[in-house]
């Protein structure tokens, strides 16, 4: 069994890290990367001269978004002494996206001020804009909340996925799938994106448990497996547990499976990369950025998987330290950890709406 704080402060943090270290070479190409950090590639955390630590990107920014979404909708539930099913959750989601969508300097013209509440809102180093993805801030603009069954697009970009991972820390078995597809529609309608969604919380829902990484990956894939319109997911994931079964990790091997800008594409690559070294945060994390693809989601996403399994004890202070908002990081893991304190402190920090 691995659910403990440590194990859910490696996952988000993990994630962090691994955005921060790849979000600065996102779209080079890997020779662009050599020529500027070296034969290996980019081996450490850039920080900007005059900045004390790395800056995380919009990936980290929704990730905690969403860990506040799925906290304040518990606290509505338990208000409403009532059970906390799929709509609310969607809707508390949906809303803590709208709260951060203000973050970068933009709103939806249904909302007052009132509905910007809660201590996540009011962090500064939130505030900072870091080119958020084009598809989440046209649909949250809007201010219509997408789903499965009401599909707001037909994107599959990773922009859904790469905020997903608290879904895995917080949900039970019998929903964890479900719930990653139907927020990461909320955004992105297309089945192919929001299945790998649901797979990537499933994956990091079975570590969390205690299951081995392999083990995790295969119970979390049979169950992709039984979803409609898995093909082009399964297709993807087939090829990365091919690749990494095949010997030697290698560049030319990741890449093989596509840039990482669609959801399928990102979710195989992770899982290329924390296959090939199970037990090694950074190598794993090396891998996954030094290519010619999409360095920080590819980055976040093996963080957060491998981040789960091997807990925030066997990742290097250094760059734990080096990561804006490590603290409110921790926090919010340590209250995903909690899950729910009646307790009126508790519903200040996380209102229900």
């Amino acid at each position: 069994m691995k659910r403990t704080v440590q194990h859910f402060y490696g996952c988000l943090m993990g994630g962090a890290i691994g955005d921060a270290l790849g979000a600065p070479i996102a779209f080079m190409k890997y020779d662009m990367i050599q020529g500027l950090y070296g034969e290996k590639g980019l081996e450490y955390l850039i920080i900007p001269q005059g900045i004390p630590q790395a800056f995380i990107s919009d990936h980290t920014q929704m990730t905690l978004f969403t860990a506040e979404g799925l906290l304040r909708s518990k606290v509505k539930a338990h208000k409403n002494q009532e059970p906390l099913d799929l709509n609310t959750t969607l809707r508390g989601v949906f809303r803590a996206y709208l709260r951060w969508l203000y973050t970068q300097g933009l709103a939806t013209p249904h909302w007052n001020a009132k509905d910007y509440d809660g201590w996540l809102i009011k962090v500064k180093g939130l505030h900072a804009y870091r080119e958020p993805g084009l598809t989440s801030i046209t649909t949250l603009g809007r201010g219509v909340m997408g789903s499965i069954k009401k599909p707001i697009n037909d994107s599959k970009g990773c922009g859904g996925i790469m905020r997903i991972s608290p879904v895995g820390l917080i949900e039970g078995e019998e929903k964890v799938f479900d719930m990653g597809a139907n927020i990461a529609a909320i955004t992105h309608s297309h089945p192919t994106g929001y299945l790998a969604s649901g797979t990537l919380a499933t994956v990091i829902h079975y570590l969390v448990e205690g299951q081995e990484i392999e083990e995790a990956i295969n119970k979390a894939f049979c169950i992709l497996k039984g979803q409609e319109k898995s093909e082009e997911c399964v297709g993807a994931i087939n090829k990365a547990l091919e690749l990494a079964a095949s010997g030697q990790p290698t560049r030319e091997k990741l890449q093989s499976l596509g840039q990482g800008f669609l959801a399928e594409e990102a979710l195989a690559m992770a899982i290329y990369c924390v296959l090939s070294y199970p037990n090694d945060f950074m190598a794993a994390l090396r891998l996954a950025i030094n290519h010619d693809g999409n360095s920080g989601t590819i980055g976040a996403l093996t963080g957060n998987i491998l981040g789960t399994y091997v807990g925030i004890e066997n990742i290097d202070v250094n760059f734990i330290d080096k990561v804006e908002l490590n603290k409110e990081i921790q926090l919010i893991a340590e209250d995903l950890w909690k899950g729910y304190e009646d307790t009126s402190e508790w519903e200040m920090k996380y209102p229900a709406w």
